[in-house]
């Protein structure tokens, strides 16, 4: 079953009904060994052969070649290392299967989970502070679930941390996505929609077909499509945002650099910091019998200009980290250096 458009961006999340579920079970059951990870092969391969992102793949020799590796697998996990393989061959580094547990995690199914996630275990870090009287710092975690009261309450606590810096007098800004790694998008837009301001923020483009999404009135949309709605909206005025950096990184990646993309092309936005992973694409996914998700990419990302980016994004001003110095955030310091001489 497909969910359909953006995994990593999530536009939607369609789990099993309970027919799927129990088809699942069902094939499960009567599948063991070797049988399991072919059945899992040829499941994945139906969906590879849909989507290939990329030209000239020699498919025979590939299927061949992965069916080879087949003829000792033991078990349908065995057929993940193989699928990874070939996803490696015809998507890139942005596709692969997520084991059934992340996915279960992912999608905050506690039936399968048999528990209620902890918070720790669906977002990073999240920290706010204000800096030299008037420079509101802000590190956006990473987001992996897709349950929208969760994601709700995530945005509303980024925009209330906006608000309460803006209120303590913050007027410029510093976004952290250094350690931002990805999964859902939509409760990054929405939460930091103060200083993205009311506009689109990029596109989906996919077979020459860009699709915007934006921040307007409180919520992220995709197109015409609601992803995450704030309860209480905060608006900023111009003056509360007069200039913003965005601080990434090497480990800034998927949704993080959706999120980095989001914010440049912004007259006052400045990005720092080092290049990103180059996670930017677009991911469907697709469940798999064995509870597995397999996610590949089918669409690449702009920003709101329209340019479309390939691979790493590269900030504007090149800082790294000296590794002397490990106790001191340098980067973060000459982000603040920099605000400080506007």
């Amino acid at each position: 079953m497909q969910r359909l458009l953006i995994f990593l961006l999530l536009v939607s999340t369609v789990g099993f009904g309970q027919s799927g579920k129990t088809a699942a079970a069902l094939t499960t059951s009567l599948l063991s060994g070797q049988d399991s990870a072919v059945h899992l092969f040829e499941q994945a391969l139906t969906y590879i052969q849909r989507n290939p992102f990329k030209k000239d793949i020699s498919w025979d020799s590939l299927i061949a070649n992965a069916r080879g590796q087949l003829s000792d697998a033991t078990s349908a996990r065995d057929a993940h290392v193989v699928i990874n393989q070939c996803l490696q061959q015809v998507q890139g580094a942005h596709s692969f299967v997520m084991p059934a547990r992340h996915a279960a995690l992912y999608q905050n199914d506690t039936a399968r989970l048999q528990r209620a996630p902890a918070l720790h275990e669906l977002m990073g870090p999240l920290s706010a502070s204000l800096e030299d009287g008037n420079i509101g710092y802000i590190e956006v975690p990473r987001i992996s679930t897709t349950d929208k009261a969760i994601c709700a309450r995530i945005a509303d606590s980024l925009q209330s941390l906006i608000g309460d810096l803006a209120a303590r007098g913050a007027t410029r800004w510093i976004v952290d996505l250094r350690r931002n790694n990805g999964g859902n998008c939509w409760p990054m837009v929405a939460g930091m929609g103060p200083l993205l301001g009311d506009a689109t923020c990029g596109y989906f483009v996919r077979k020459g077909k860009a699709t915007a999404f934006k921040y307007e009135d409180g919520a992220a949309k995709l197109g015409g499509s609601f992803m995450c709605q704030v309860t209480n909206p905060i608006t900023l005025h111009d003056d509360q945002r007069q200039q913003i950096i965005v601080l990434t990184g090497p480990k800034t990646s998927s949704s993080g650099e959706i999120l980095a993309l989001a914010f440049r092309g912004m007259p006052q936005v400045r990005l720092m910091g080092e290049p990103t992973a180059g996670l930017t694409t677009g991911n469907t996914t697709y469940d798999l019998f064995d509870g597995s998700t397999l996610v590949m990419s089918i669409c690449q990302e702009a920003d709101r200009h329209g340019t479309i980016c390939e691979g790493k994004i590269v900030p504007h001003d090149i800082v790294r980290q000296d590794p002397v110095y490990k106790d001191e955030d340098l980067v973060k310091a000459h982000a603040i250096m920099w605000l400080q001489i506007q």
